[in-house]
């Protein structure tokens, strides 16, 4: 269990790196990323929907009403 989290964790982390990189540019990136950019965004956004409901249902857990 320990091991999917941080793998979950690191993937969160890849996306978070390459968003912040393709906003401040502080690397310049193969011209591979760019021919995928477009995926890129799209996975990353679906991340963040997942780790925002995940977030949502951990504190419906932690605090039933």
């Amino acid at each position: 269990m320990a091991s999917s989290k941080l793998v979950g964790f690191i993937v969160y982390l890849i996306f978070a790196l390459y968003f912040v990189n393709s906003s401040l540019n502080l690397i310049e990136l193969p011209g591979f990323f760019e021919n995928i950019h477009k995926w890129i965004v799209l996975i990353g956004g679906i991340l963040i929907l997942v780790g925002g409901i995940n977030y949502l249902r951990a504190n419906v857990k932690k605090h039933p009403s």
